[in-house]
């Protein structure tokens, strides 16, 4: 057999040199050569950790033999591994030893990131990296960041050569997900790539061709201005990853809330709730203790007795998704103890609002006036009566308006009625159903608890850490209102140490400038910047009550849901479709999720309709217009999947993703490895790996640098950065339309494309050639914004490796921390909502803890309240939780064999050590875990320090690794919350990364039991 014809059916990533074997030594695809794995076997390589990579069987990396026989062999370079002798020091001293030192860093989602870097290499190869240690004092008074990094870090360079790490083109051989691959020549893929992306544009228009957001910022630019070009639909990244805080979003009106790591040291007291830092803040958490040796202290709320509870002085263990209850009685206390602080509430808050006591909305000036804004509300001030709210500044100046009492107001029409201030309400609910001694039933912590914790919160300044885990909860939304509201009753916001955390991307505006200024240079990003301006003033014009550009702004990004809508008088199927959309309709439409949301005993019980009737009322009040795609008859043709990986982020996994799978016609991934959803691609195309790229980490307040990830190497192989393959595709498709005598096609707007403008296009009349020009540009833009110092370029900061950004710049979320950037200080959010009295984008212009609308009202959520986790996948005994993991980000790192000599090897999950013993089951056993949706098998490990109750899943394990490539997500139903649909009022309108459903995950029902076999 020759090589070409063992291309065909070759399942080797690594060379083979067993006798008789027809594998291409140059050739890497998916799997190990079942040569290789019988080989290990013979030396005596745990069967378990070194498996073939077919359905089926669980794919690992070779795992050492002992942790002495893993070290000897890693810190042999490439090419050199072979028997170290004991006692030589020679092997070890030559990896002290190097051609160059680079600046890099690793550009993922592990946000922030961002960790400085010193890159080794020698010939050509990296040898190692190790944090820096470099970054400088902000303030003398406060710890510096240093040293910033963590293991993944520090070993990724073994990443580079790994046995997931593909080369070369490839082609799909066999049936998609069986494994067999055929590598072909780059012509040949960009080529049949190019007529499948030109069939789905002229067959079904270009919004045919999908993708699903990433966070991931090396590929995100490429990726965006591709679909930007060509047409192509984008579904939401918050919502497909579910990382969409839609509880902060609800009470303050944005979502991306985040300061930087170093003001927790001013923190007095650090409350770690729906996170757990020790495992996912690894290069920060050191801000924790810092703050403990400032006299702070550590409470950590979790089901589980999890690893940051180690360095916590108080853990308070409640039951899963039970959180609200327990934050609802932590503010009853501070209101029946009058601790409260009740001068920020009157000014931060709509809780001195006055809300009518016959229909339960807020009084508003049209009820008063007969005319007028519907959205003008009202507080009562003694002495004087009823007083409008200001819209524009929060400052009473004294003013005690009123938080309790009852009032008779005269309406327009004669009538009188009577209000109650917000407060009022709430008082009465929280009296009634979340004392102390109530909320015990619910959540099993003893009342003296909350009692401590409320005193412990209302006197001192407070951080709620929240992570990513509430807003993956099905009532995540009203956990996070709950949390917000805490805070509010504490008055913890807007002051050093205070507040909570989500997440925020922003400050490099450079890299938004130059992707949409219409030529090279100053001028060019200049005129982009006045194009914002001018369109915010007339915003501002239009609406006087939009007083800031972080108001106009976030009208902005509505969209036509938004004052612009205003001005465009089509509706329904006259709008025409968004290229960016939220992914609920295409789980619904075209993933088949409408059966699952549907089902009554997966649902929340106080639904009064059924999932179909609440998004069909949703689509006829016009809230989703232009966003409702796509619809049921508009197939997908082409799914891109570039930085992602959608079949093990997908909630239902392989099952879920089946029905959309069997109408693409063409699946492309784009990666620097395999994963579950490249193997199921026809098309592979290999992308350079970190340090074989131009990259910047996310950058954002939380270290307000920007951090380069350099090209210290030439990429592997074939292996091409993400700028460049997209630029081929589209210089492709340019080639296959003139072949065919095509010239042009039409957007959804009408707007024609024309096939031979598409490089152009994307390259800005040929000036962004490759991927330095693109970073340079992108730097210089940010200097004329005002993010980063004057005299930055990238060659500047290849001598540096990072840069501290000098203002908080233009974009939503960054004008949505209301705060200053400044040199000499930490950043800490809404300070300008608490010292200048600026107002919240929400519907009420506060932080609003009422939502009056008819579905909130509906469903009794007006307020945060308590409702029991749905059963989602059926009635089981066990909740499912999870949570990031300590060894991955997310499933990038699981076959760094560092990594994976850092714990069992395996995929595993934690059980209590009852649950496991009244199963027969022991540490270390094969286990079915399972519900009504699927199942997954994976290792046990039994832990006391896991809730009876409950099963932890960490997140993050590649598919790969498990029984036929069945992960934790094959039991995920993947529920979104109904109420999400709601529209039409103030803030609850879709934008960017904002209001929109996202999938629960955690608490999911399922039991386990020993595995056959």
């Amino acid at each position: 057999m020759t090589n070409a014809q063992s291309a065909s059916v070759c399942k080797s990533v690594r060379p083979c040199n067993s006798p008789g074997c027809a594998h291409d030594t140059a050739l890497r695809v998916g799997v190990h050569c079942l040569h290789r794995a019988a080989a290990g076997r013979a030396r005596g390589v745990g069967e378990r950790r070194f498996r073939a990579m077919t359905p089926g069987r669980s794919p690992l990396g070779r795992a050492p033999d002992t942790r002495l026989g893993i070290l000897a062999r890693q810190y042999a370079r490439p090419g050199t591994q072979g028997p170290v002798e004991e006692g030589s020091m020679s092997t070890y001293s030559e990896r002290f030893t190097w051609d160059a030192v680079h600046w890099g860093t690793h550009c993922v989602d592990c946000y922030p990131g961002g960790c400085p870097m010193r890159v080794f290499v020698k010939d050509g190869v990296v040898v190692r990296e190790e944090p820096s240690g470099t970054l400088p004092v902000i303030d003398p008074a406060v710890p510096d960041y240093n040293p910033m990094g963590c293991m993944q870090g520090a070993s990724w360079s073994r990443s580079l050569n790994g046995p997931d790490r593909v080369q070369y083109p490839m082609k799909r051989a066999g049936k998609r997900g069986e494994g067999k691959w055929e590598r072909i020549s780059w012509d040949r893929a960009l080529s049949e790539i190019g007529d499948a992306l030109v069939d789905a544009i002229e067959s079904h228009g270009p919004r045919s061709i999908v993708r699903e957001g990433t966070p991931e910022a090396v590929v995100g630019g490429p990726t965006a201005r591709f679909f930007g070009i060509v047409g192509g639909r984008t579904m939401d990244l918050n919502a497909v990853i579910s990382d969409f805080n839609s509880g902060v979003y609800a009470s303050f009106g944005k979502s991306h809330v985040e300061g930087s790591a170093d003001d927790w040291f001013h923190s007095e007291l650090l409350v770690i709730w729906n996170s757990n830092p020790v495992y996912t803040r690894i290069p920060f958490y050191h801000f924790f203790s810092e703050a403990r040796y400032n006299g702070a202290e550590i409470i950590n709320v979790s089901p589980d007795v999890n690893a940051s509870h180690t360095h916590a002085d108080y853990q308070v263990n409640l039951e899963g998704a039970t959180d609200a209850a327990f934050g609802l009685s932590l503010v009853q206390v501070m209101f029946a103890e009058d601790i409260a602080a009740w001068d920020f509430m009157r000014e931060q808050t709509d809780m001195p609002l006055l809300v009518r006591t016959d229909n339960y909305r807020y009084l508003r000036q049209v009820d008063v006036e007969g005319q007028g804004r519907e959205d003008q509300l009202y507080h009562w001030l003694p002495g004087k009566g009823l007083v409008a709210a200001d819209r524009a500044n929060l400052k009473l100046n004294g003013a005690k308006v009123a938080l309790e009492g009852r009032f008779e107001v005269r309406l327009h029409d004669g009538r009188t009625v009577s209000v109650e201030p917000v407060c009022a309400l709430l008082r009465r609910k929280l009296d009634e159903s979340y004392t102390p001694e109530k909320q015990q039933a619910i959540t099993g912590v003893h009342p003296e608890t909350v009692r401590m914790v409320a005193r412990k919160i209302a006197t001192r300044k407070t951080n709620i850490f929240l992570g990513m885990n509430a807003c993956k909860m099905y009532h995540g939304d009203l956990i996070e209102r709950t949390m917000c509201l805490v805070l509010a009753a504490s008055g913890n916001w807007g002051k050093r140490g205070t507040g909570l955390r989500t997440w925020a991307a922003g400050l490099l505006d450079g890299a938004q400038i130059a992707m949409n200024k219409r030529g090279p240079g100053a001028q060019a990003a200049e005129a982009v910047i006045a194009g914002r301006d001018g369109i915010l003033a007339k915003l501002k014009q239009f609406d006087p009550s939009l007083v800031n550009d972080e108001l106009a702004m976030w009208e902005l990004t509505k969209g036509r849901r938004g004052i612009l809508g205003m001005l465009d008088e089509r509706t329904g199927d006259d709008v025409p479709a968004e290229a960016n959309t939220p992914p609920v309709f295409w789980w619904y439409n075209q993933m088949g999720y409408g059966e699952r949301w549907n089902n009554p005993e997966w649902s929340d019980s106080s639904m009064v309709r059924t999932f179909d009737e609440y998004m069909a009322a949703a689509i006829k009040e016009g809230w989703w217009d232009g966003l409702d795609h796509p619809r049921k008859e508009e197939t997908p043709q082409v799914y891109i999947e570039c930085g992602g990986n959608m079949i093990r982020r997908t909630r239902g996994g392989k099952k879920a993703a089946a029905g959309l799978w069997s109408k693409l016609k063409t699946v492309i991934a784009i990666d620097f490895k395999l994963n579950i959803t490249s193997q199921n691609a026809d098309y592979f195309l290999p992308a350079a790996q970190h340090y074989e790229k131009i990259a910047f980490s996310i950058p954002g307040p939380f270290v307000a640098n920007l951090t380069l990830g350099d090209q210290v190497v030439a990429p592997a192989g074939e292996s091409r950065n993400e700028w460049e393959i997209f630029l081929a595709i589209l210089g492709s498709m340019a080639e296959r339309a003139k072949a065919r005598g095509l010239e042009s096609f039409a957007l959804p707007d009408g707007t024609q494309v024309r096939y031979d403008q598409l490089v152009a296009g994307y390259t800005m009349g040929g000036y962004y050639k490759d991927q330095e020009v693109v970073a340079d540009e992108q730097i210089r833009d940010s200097v004329l914004a005002g993010t980063l110092p004057e005299g930055t370029t990238l060659a500047s900061l290849r001598d540096s490796g990072f840069k501290r950004f000098t203002s908080m710049g233009m974009s939503p979320a960054m004008l949505g921390q209301t705060t200053d950037l400044k040199a000499d200080d930490v950043i800490t959010p809404f300070t300008g909502h608490v010292e200048r009295g600026d107002p919240f984008p929400t519907y009420c212009r506060r932080a609003q803890f009422y939502i009056d609308h008819e579905w909130f009202l509906e469903a009794g959520e007006e307020f945060p309240t308590y409702k029991p986790n749905p059963t989602m996948g059926g009635q089981y005994p066990l909740g499912m939780s999870s949570g990031h993991n300590r060894w991955s980000v997310h499933s990038m790192n699981h076959f760094n064999e560092v990594v994976l000599g850092t714990h069992r090897g395996t995929p595993s999950v934690m059980v209590n050590s009852r649950d496991a013993a009244s199963r027969g089951v022991k540490d270390d056993d094969l286990v079915r875990i399972f519900n009504d949706v699927s199942e997954f098998r994976a290792r046990v490990k039994v832990a006391p320090n896991v809730k009876p109750g409950q099963i932890i899943s960490y997140n993050g394990w590649e598919p790969l690794q498990y029984a036929n490539w069945s992960g934790a997500n094959e039991i995920e139903p993947g529920m979104v919350k109904w109420l999400a649909l709601s529209g039409g009022y103030g803030h609850l309108k879709y934008n960017a990364l904002n209001w929109q459903p996202a999938p629960a995950d955690r608490w999911v029902r399922c039991d386990f039991e020993l595995a056959e076999g």
